[in-house]
């Protein structure tokens, strides 16, 4: 006679936890007090709408040939093996009453090159000069006249414009310049602690009679880079703002130190956006509206602090702060151009989404300038590079691939408990729905299990098994695809 075996177990109840804050900004400083499902780590993959998708990359420069003809672009040609500089100007051509586009750059030659966006381009049209390095330039519009500054060591200031190209020796050696309402405003490299304003808003006309200087010699140290907006100038400093506000029109001006940094402002990182300017300071990302400094909160401001970032740069494009710097990510890895033998300058572009306040990481391109390339036909952001990709322009893309080299990407969550201290769980099970190949890793203290998954259109159930305490999730993929749906399912022991 059979007698059925009755054990005491201990009971159980299943949890499931969706992996839907993709989106969220990741947190490299603590695991602490964060969501269970949270990112700790996220590079090369876009995470916007809280999908895991394929990341930013950079490709060959391409334009239309022809305003009737936008959706066909040829490869715009360069010239030189290294770009150095890059800038954009607008000119007006008042014979056919339209204006158009050009893309300048300064190439190891020593030639300033451009194209027109819109044109049948063979081979780039070139400026002799004799900067001796590359130039600070700025597009500036003076009585209805369109054209580019240029000014540097050897040439001083050089004129393009659609009327022809002029070099001025009397003119200084310009770091930083404006107009505002009717006046000149300078920044100069031998008197970089005095402001010069010059009665004629034609820089031109400049000779020494006609200028004068604001002396801004204190704790706030040099100045680096002016700025006119909200009816006001600004004036971007070592270690502060000062605005400066004109009344009437006898020269009276009115100074106010808007803000006082205890960490250096990085010029290159200064860009604006409708009436905020965005700045990287050695504490971090910072914002400014013309009457307060706000912090903006990344998530990885760790990355940022430890590095000397003086060769940074950044821009802003349709609504995103771009800013190409060096980070450091704390590991063993080496992606893209970390790896390259010669060393790298930069190894990050951070993307800011300033509406959503969201950022999303490309990290392994060592990127040298980026440029929003903006017109009313097809704006595009563009950048130029330093290292294996010095002698080429490229231009944004969505395929995360840099100049068709894929970069490998990461998502990893903090190291959770799943809610339920000092309980033994056992991670049962995950779902997750891709368009492409990935590979998850799931940890504990106890083991670690990784898992391929391959692209499908219905979502997948992949079994695990993994006890602990615990857990950490990392999702990697190094090709095109679109994560979604990711749920664990774990059992805990009541």
């Amino acid at each position: 006679m059979f007698y059925k075996n009755t054990l005491k177990t201990l009971s159980t109840k299943e949890i499931e936890f969706e992996y839907s804050l993709f989106d969220e900004l990741p947190s490299t400083t603590t695991d602490e007090n964060r969501e269970v499902t949270s990112g700790k780590e996220t590079y090369n993959f876009r995470t916007g709408d809280g999908d895991l998708k394929t990341g930013y990359g950079f490709e060959d420069i391409k334009m239309p040939t022809s305003l009737t003809d936008l959706d066909n672009e040829t490869a715009i040609t360069l010239r030189g093996t290294e770009v150095k500089a890059i800038w954009k100007m607008k000119w007006y051509n008042y014979s056919d009453d339209v204006n158009t586009y050009y893309l300048f750059y300064y190439n190891n030659e020593g030639y300033i090159c451009y194209d027109n966006l819109f044109k049948i381009r063979y081979y780039p049209f070139i400026i002799p000069n004799d900067f001796t390095e590359p130039p600070y330039g700025i597009y500036y519009r003076v009585n209805g006249r369109d054209m580019l500054l240029l000014s540097g060591q050897g040439e001083n200031l050089l004129v393009v414009s659609g009327s022809g190209n002029e070099s001025f020796e009397e003119v200084p050696i310009i770091k930083s310049c404006c107009s505002h309402y009717g006046k000149l405003f300078a920044i100069t490299a031998e008197e970089n602690s005095q402001l010069i304003y010059n009665e004629d808003v034609d820089i031109t006309n400049w000779t020494d009679e006609k200028t004068a200087n604001l002396d801004f010699s204190d704790e706030r140290g040099v100045l680096n880079r002016i700025i006119s907006f909200n009816d006001y100038i600004y004036v971007f400093r070592d270690y502060g703002i000062t605005q400066l506000s004109i009344y009437g029109s006898n020269d009276t001006f009115s100074i106010n130190h808007m803000y006082l940094s205890d960490s250096y402002i990085y010029p290159d990182s200064i860009a604006q956006s409708g009436d905020n300017v965005y700045f990287l300071e050695r504490s971090g990302l910072k914002c400014f509206n013309g009457s307060s400094v706000k912090n903006v909160e990344l998530g990885c401001e760790n990355i940022l602090k430890t590095i000397n970032q003086s060769n940074c740069f950044a821009t802003c494009f349709e609504g995103k702060y771009y800013l190409a710097c060096r980070c450091d990510f704390a590991d063993d890895k080496q992606v893209g151009c970390e790896s390259y033998s010669s060393g790298y300058v930069n190894n990050a572009l951070l993307i800011y989404d300033i509406e959503k306040k969201h950022l999303d990481i490309v990290r392994g391109v060592d990127i040298n300038q980026v440029l929003a390339l903006n017109n009313p036909h097809k704006s595009k952001l563009v950048a130029c590079f330093n290292n294996e990709h010095i002698g080429k322009i490229g231009q944004l893309t969505e395929d995360g691939k840099i100049f068709g080299t894929s970069l490998p990407a990461l998502w990893q969550s903090v190291k959770t408990d799943l809610g339920y201290h000092s309980k033994k769980k056992r991670i049962k099970y995950f779902t997750i729905k891709t368009s492409g190949s990935a590979e998850i890793v799931i940890s504990s203290e106890l083991e670690s299990k990784k898992f391929t998954v391959t692209a499908s259109s219905k979502i997948q159930k992949i079994r695990t098994n993994i006890s602990g305490n615990e857990f950490d999730v990392k999702i990697i993929s190094s090709g095109e695809t679109n994560i979604s749906n990711f749920v664990i399912c774990a059992s805990v022991k009541k």
